[in-house]
């Protein structure tokens, strides 16, 4: 008996042995294609930078303090700013809206009056990325010449004045990109 168990635990351990042995040269001979190359960010830093300095330089001019945020086209953070005397929570809510404006493309502000029109698809949204949106205005979509780059997101300035100093960043960027092409 003794000898009927041990080979069969021999006969096993050869098979497995085998198969091992076959599945490593199956994968030897069949390398794996590079990776795909890695898509660079269509906004760089230095422009998120114009984005944020226009902002704050909008605030500064109010005697307002704000967060801003600039995210790339696959809202992932560039750059982000909290100007002196802002509260910390606003970083956190100036990205919530900027993530919203780069998914759905179109203002938080926008987004927020859907909850008048449509509150099914308002909540929807905030059903479907708990946490990451924040559906009030300040969110503008970064788009120029047709082509989407990502969003930048302010909070912590009263209602509607969140837009009016992404927009201004927006507009110095804009500038920015204007002389680099020349």
């Amino acid at each position: 008996m003794r000898f009927l168990l041990a080979s069969w635990q021999a006969r096993a351990i050869a098979g497995l042995s085998l198969l091992l042995t076959l599945a490593a040269t199956s994968f030897a001979q069949a390398p794996s294609p590079p990776p795909p190359p890695l898509m660079p960010a269509q906004i760089s830093l230095a422009e998120a930078r114009v984005i944020i300095d226009g902002a704050i330089a909008f605030a500064h001019d109010a005697n307002l303090r704000m967060s801003v945020i600039v995210l790339d086209q696959a809202t992932n953070v560039v750059s982000s700013a909290r100007m002196d005397g802002a509260g910390v929570q606003n970083v956190n809510l100036a990205e919530g809206k900027a993530y919203a404006s780069a998914i759905f493309r179109q203002t938080t502000q926008a987004l927020a009056d859907v909850a008048k029109t449509r509150p099914d698809r308002y909540f929807g949204i905030l059903t479907m990325y708990p946490g990451k949106v924040y559906l009030v205005g300040g969110g503008v979509p970064l788009t120029l010449d047709g082509e989407f780059f990502g969003a930048v997101g302010v909070a912590g300035l009263p209602e509607g004045v969140d837009e009016k100093a992404g927009r201004a960043g927006i507009a110095a960027w804009t500038k920015f990109r204007e002389t680099m092409k020349k």
